[in-house]
């Protein structure tokens, strides 16, 4: 079998990606599939003239500047009404911890937390019920 190229799945450092094509509004999922969430915005840093991507954001806070109108403001306004503990900044995975780059972005999700209010109600409502802690079946 020949091929062509890098695995189409794997990050290539160093190559240039369309925001808009290959990040944006992408299922992020760790290294066994399951998802996590979605790429909302990135995180861009300047340098030697240019824009790099240092982190995927995600989240409310960072889908609701990319949202115009009534929507966007609708968004920003229950995220400030939901958001539990920090600074209301989106969250953010470091491109470091980013694996591939396919029709998912592939992400080392070890001590990864992008959903506080989900961690919250997890840890404080729902894990809290009986037979919470063991599988189904």
């Amino acid at each position: 079998m020949t091929t062509h190229g890098p695995d189409p799945h794997e990050r290539v450092q160093g190559h240039a990606y369309s925001a808009r094509f290959h990040l944006l509004d992408r299922q992020v999922v760790a290294g066994d599939g399951t998802p996590i969430c979605k790429v909302d915005d990135l995180e861009l840093t300047g340098r030697d003239g240019r824009l790099y991507a240092t982190a995927v954001l995600v989240g409310p806070a960072a889908l609701a500047p990319r949202l115009r109108g009534r929507l966007g403001r609708l968004v920003a306004a229950a995220h400030r009404r939901l958001v539990v503990g920090g600074d209301g900044a989106p969250p953010r995975i470091p491109l470091e911890r980013v694996r591939g780059i396919g029709a998912a972005v592939t992400v080392d999700a070890r001590d990864l937390r992008v959903h506080a209010l989900e961690d919250w109600c997890r840890d404080n409502v729902v894990g809290r019920l009986p037979g919470a802690r063991h599988a189904a079946g």
